[in-house]
């Protein structure tokens, strides 16, 4: 498997386990210490044991409790992978585990697939104090790029579908066309949303962001750098200070 292949221990942290509300069983860690906890979504093929993923989650930890998981279908969490649809039960459960141990304000933030989850849990679920969206489509369909085909061919078909869970990544089989991610961002306000995107994102251009960002309620900020790729290609050092910075300006205190 190539989640266990490739992946990285924390210095320091904590395990957890939760359990969605529809059955589905998570793990991940808990790290660092705050004034506010941060629940940190991967992407699709991402987990929580990933090395950019520790990176970043690390960087994070020295200003927030950090609840860093593996979304269903990735890494040692259970479920198949629903690429964003089902995955905002997952963030879910683990905002109300912040919640309950940490007893903090709590923010999300997801990128890409995770992205969408986090987007998808502030509207349809028990909303957290302050949300962030990283290189974030804003429809599920008409993405006209050379990586998004990629993807497709790895995911929409029996074949590629087995490859993926050859290197540990388990796939649905089946699509209930959920609403796009641009038709339920309105209903995250009036928890606050900051949309991050980069000008050079292969996946998702940048209307994406700016669609988001048209429809959403305020309070709402739209952030936009030239060179930053996509989701996890951004999670760098300086990316993880200003996240952090602009979260704690808007969370409650």
């Amino acid at each position: 498997m190539i989640a266990r292949l490739l992946s990285r221990r924390y210095r320091s942290a904590a395990p957890f386990a939760a359990t969605t509300a529809d059955g589905v069983p998570l793990v991940g860690a808990r790290l660092g210490r705050g004034p506010a906890a941060l629940v940190l979504c991967h992407g699709f093929m991402g987990w929580h044991r990933k090395a950019r993923i520790v990176s970043f989650a690390e960087r994070l930890a020295e200003r927030f409790l950090v609840f860093v998981f593996d979304l269903r279908g990735h890494g040692g969490s259970a479920g198949v992978c629903t690429y964003g649809d089902r995955e905002y039960l997952d963030v879910d459960a683990i905002v109300g585990l912040a919640r309950r141990e940490a007893g903090l304000p709590v923010a999300t933030l997801g990128a890409s697939m995770g992205g969408i989850a986090v987007i998808r849990q502030a509207a349809l679920g028990e909303p957290p104090d302050a949300v962030m969206a990283v290189s974030t489509p804003a429809r599920w369909e008409g993405h006209a790029t050379a990586a998004v085909r990629r993807v497709t061919r790895m995911t929409a078909t029996p074949s590629g579908r087995r490859m993926m869970r050859a290197l540990g990544f388990r796939l649905t089989d089946t699509w209930g066309s959920p609403e796009d991610p641009e038709r339920l961002v309105e209903k995250v306000a009036p928890t606050p949303l900051v949309i991050v995107h980069g000008r050079d994102d292969h996946y998702f251009d940048e209307e994406n962001a700016w669609r988001l960002y048209a429809r959403a309620g305020e309070p709402k900020r739209l952030m936009l750098a030239s060179r930053f790729g996509h989701a996890e290609d951004g999670f760098t050092p300086a990316f993880a200070d200003l996240a952090a910075r602009r979260l704690l300006e808007i969370l409650p205190t």
